[in-house]
């Protein structure tokens, strides 16, 4: 497993569909000045962001060690499909409107896999869409993982308390279900 940079192709592919999810020149600010690299395992390719200072050293060969992580996790590309990992949803949250703040006892729910009720919304700004995919946060801003909207955000006040309003893909408590 030796850590590549990324496809030119593959980047774009990849910075067109955050930028697209997430808004314009999100992935412009995520790289900052990191470079994108890859680290393929059979039919899954990580991506990261490191230092540029990194990469001189990425392509001496190192005998005896394998890199397995480094650097800022962005995600895993499997069959054409990419997944954003929590550790790129902190900075990723701090670039982007596309957020969903839910209560305590709602953040408590999600960080337990379960999806998100409109009882338990806080904040959810009205230009996005049903199927769009948002950061969850709980009301102190801490990130506590992704959901896709099951509703439009302008439709949120016309449903009742027990309605689907997201649903989890990913939360913080993945790391302690062992998912």
């Amino acid at each position: 497993m030796k850590p590549e940079l990324v496809d030119p192709v593959e980047w774009n592919e990849l910075t067109d569909q955050l930028d697209e999810e997430f808004g314009e020149g999100v992935s412009k600010a995520l790289l900052g000045e990191r470079a994108p690299v890859t680290i393929s395992r059979g039919d899954i390719k990580s991506f990261y962001l490191v230092p540029m200072e990194w990469i001189a050293n990425l392509e001496e060969e190192r005998k005896g060690f394998e890199i397995h992580s480094l650097g800022i996790r962005m995600g895993d590309l499997t069959k054409e499909r990419f997944r954003l990992s929590l550790q790129i949803l902190g900075p990723l949250a701090e670039l982007t409107d596309r957020v969903l703040v839910v209560s305590r006892q709602g953040a408590e729910s999600f960080t337990y896999s379960r999806s998100i009720l409109k009882e338990s919304v806080i904040k959810l700004d009205a230009h996005l869409k049903r199927g769009q995919r948002v950061i969850v946060l709980n009301k102190d801003g801490e990130v506590l993982g992704l959901a896709a909207l099951s509703v439009d955000g302008n439709k949120l006040k016309r449903l009742a308390r027990n309605r689907l309003v997201g649903k989890n893909l990913v939360d913080i408590g993945a790391y302690l279900r062992g998912a």
